[in-house]
Parts: structure tokens; sequence; C-alpha cells
């Protein structure tokens, strides 16, 4: 199994575009749930503050 030397350094750059892409999503996903929380947490506290 003799592979192409030039499919190796594309395999590899793809293989880090991957990783990076993958860390982005997560990277935002927690920044969503982190915003929501602190937002959901705000709202909470005007409602209170209406209502008393």
């Amino acid at each position: 199994m003799n592979l192409n030397p030039t499919f190796g350094i594309i395999g590899i750059l793809y293989a880090v575009f991957v990783i990076a892409v993958a860390v982005l999503v997560v990277y935002a996903l927690v920044l969503a749930i982190i915003f929501l929380r602190l937002r959901i947490a705000e709202l909470k506290r005007a409602a209170r503050s209406e209502d008393g």
C-alpha cells in the first residue's frame, strides 16, 4: 500500500482544519450557554423587581 506523499500532507491539513472547526463549535456552544444562563437570570431578576 503505497500512498502519495501529497495525499498525506492534505490529509494532515484536513484533520487540523476539522479539529479547529470542532473546537470553535464547542467554544461557541459554551459561550451561548453562558450567555443564555446570564440572560435568564437577568430576566428573572427583572420579573421579581416588577412584582415587588
